[in-house]
C-alpha cells in the first residue's frame, strides 16, 4: 500500500470532519477547576520531592561539570 497517497486523503477527511462539528454548548464544571489546580500542585510537590531525594546526585553532577580541573 502506498502511504504517500493516504496522507493527503486522511488530511482532507480530518479537516472536513473538524469543520462539520456543531457547537457543544458545554461549560467547565466548577469542580473541574479545583481538580486541575490539585493536579498542578501535586505535580509541583512531586518535582520538589524528587529533587530532594536526588539532591546529592544532582549536586555532584553540577560540581563535576563546573569544577575547575
Amino acid at each position: 500500500m502506498n502511504y504517500i497517497r493516504i496522507i493527503p486523503i486522511a488530511s482532507i477527511l480530518v479537516i472536513f470532519a473538524g469543520s462539520t462539528i456543531s457547537d457543544a454548548y458545554a461549560y467547565i464544571d466548577p469542580g473541574s477547576g479545583s481538580v486541575i489546580i490539585q493536579g498542578l500542585i501535586g505535580a509541583l510537590v512531586g518535582v520538589g520531592i524528587a529533587i530532594k531525594v536526588y539532591w546529592a546526585k544532582i549536586r555532584m553532577a553540577i560540581e563535576t561539570k563546573f569544577s575547575k580541573s
